[in-house]
């Protein structure tokens, strides 16, 4: 008897489940589910995960962590980057992208490289896998520290 009233019972409650499963509404963020990734200071590109199309629309956010160009000199930050009045102190001979400051999240898709910051969001011109980097060229990577975490989610694909 106590076994078919168990049995009973966790049928009633699968059962409930699977109603209050099915009622529940969707949410804003059911349809942007994301892909989150931890990106180091102390690498050049690195795979975000996320595979692109051309019409897709992305956004990449900054959710966490920071980072910095030079631990012994310079101050952590976010991936905005640092404000150009600390940028203007650091050797100018690093940046992959000179119109945007040291430290700045920044993008590329195949051959075509932009800047991230603290968030962006932008339509794909062409597929490809996504990679993300700190704004620092390769051969001035040793003195980095830190990493950021962002998430990337397709908003609409196209």
């Amino acid at each position: 008897m106590r076994s078919k009233l168990a049995t009973l019972f966790l049928a009633t409650m699968a059962a409930g489940s699977c109603i209050f499963a099915a009622a529940a509404p969707a949410s804003a963020s059911d349809t942007q589910v994301g892909k989150r990734k931890w990106i180091s200071s102390e690498s050049g590109w690195q795979r975000s995960g996320v595979f692109v199309e051309p019409g897709d629309l992305v956004r990449v956010a900054h959710v966490g962590g920071r980072w910095t160009v030079d631990h012994r000199s310079f101050p952590y930050v976010s991936s905005r980057g640092y404000p150009w009045h600390i940028d203007r102190e650091i050797f100018q001979g690093c940046k992959i992208l000179n119109r945007h400051t040291y430290g700045t999240l920044i993008g590329r898709i195949n051959g075509h490289v932009f800047k991230v910051g603290g968030a962006t969001t932008f339509r794909v011109r062409e597929e490809g896998f996504l990679q993300l980097r700190i704004n620092d060229g390769d051969g001035c990577l040793g003195d980095n520290d830190g990493a950021v975490r962002v998430k990337v989610s397709i908003i609409d694909e196209g």
